[in-house]
């Protein structure tokens, strides 16, 4: 229980932040890598303009994940 402030109401606490990403460092992204290449499974499924945008997506993707690396 939180003490009362004077003047009314309770104490505020510390502004809690984001929780941490479980597990190693770079798995955020590699979660998505694995993401972008299992949708490209379902593309022979899909009809040709939405081929293209998982092609593009996937593409996108690999750009930014190798971009972050070549920053290290």
């Amino acid at each position: 229980m939180t003490a009362p402030v004077p003047g009314g109401g309770p104490r505020p606490g510390p502004v809690p932040g984001p929780a941490p990403m479980p597990g190693p460092p770079g798995a955020g992204v590699l979660g998505r890598v694995e993401a972008a290449v299992a949708a490209l499974g379902d593309v022979p499924s899909l009809p040709l303009r939405q081929q293209v945008s998982v092609y593009a997506d996937a593409h996108r993707t690999l750009q930014e994940t190798l971009g972050t690396i070549e920053e290290r």
